[in-house]
């Protein structure tokens, strides 16, 4: 998404994660202000785009954590499965608050911008979380198969 970004948005626009996490209609507003709407179209299509990303990123990570994880309890197994998916479903959201806003520059809602912010803090924090398994798991993997060879 950030090489897409590069190539989409005008110079001085401000990018996509300051503008998912601006929390404020004023920080929000300044940010699309600056960009003109040629950066609000831009910000409007890499939203529209995300909705691909979402899917691609959460089918990865949700196949890689089933796979690393699998052999332990099953029910810690389902959340660490469940944490990428919950990450694309909050993204979702997150996406949409963001498109209702750009679809109306004028009509800013405090509100929406500090939820759609909000959801984007969760979803990185879900994918901060489930990287931290995939690494730890992909240790404990790698450490076994050092132990079995020596």
């Amino acid at each position: 998404m950030l090489i897409l970004e590069a190539q989409v948005l005008p110079l001085g626009c401000a990018g996509t994660i300051p503008l998912e996490l601006a929390f404020t209609k004023t920080a929000f507003g300044s940010m699309i202000i600056q960009c003109g709407e040629e950066g609000i179209l831009a910000h409007t299509t890499l939203a529209r785009v995300d909705y691909l990303f979402i899917i691609s990123y959460v089918g990865f990570a949700a196949n890689l954590l089933g796979y690393l994880v699998r052999g332990i309890q099953y029910k810690s197994a389902l959340f660490y499965f469940s944490l990428p998916l919950l990450a694309g479903l909050i993204n979702v959201v997150e996406n949409t608050l963001l498109l209702n806003q750009l679809s109306d520059p004028h009509g800013l809602n405090e509100i929406v911008i500090f939820l759609a912010s909000a959801a984007a803090l969760m979803k990185f924090l879900l994918m901060v979380i489930s990287a931290s398994i995939v690494l730890f798991y992909l240790f404990i993997l790698i450490s076994a198969g050092k132990s079995r060879s020596t």
